[in-house]
């Protein structure tokens, strides 16, 4: 559930780069500083992929005791991926439903 949330800023950030570099094109003088802060954003965007990417190789995968999928948890409390069933991961790394 956190992955996908930082997934969906991720894909914002890059169509809000977009939109702003395309911005510049109508204002011409100030063209440089539309381009500089979309790249910024694409830029930014391209860290929270990478990031995430590291994260997720590195997340335990559980069967997820409500839709039977296999998901990945974040931390010790989290959402399934797919019907976000909250999830809590006890000391031992069993799952327990709330």
């Amino acid at each position: 559930m956190k992955l996908h949330r930082l997934r969906n800023i991720a894909l914002g950030l890059i169509l809000f780069s977009f939109f702003i570099m395309y911005m510049g094109v109508f204002v011409r003088s100030l063209l440089p500083i539309f381009f500089i802060l979309g790249t910024i954003c694409l830029l930014v965007s391209v860290s929270i992929y990478f990031h995430m990417g590291v994260i997720s190789m590195k997340i335990p995968q559980i069967t997820c005791p409500g839709c039977n999928r296999t998901t990945k948890v974040i931390g010790r409390e989290d959402g399934c991926m797919y019907c976000r069933t909250p999830i809590r991961l006890d000391e031992n790394g069993q799952w327990m439903q709330y």
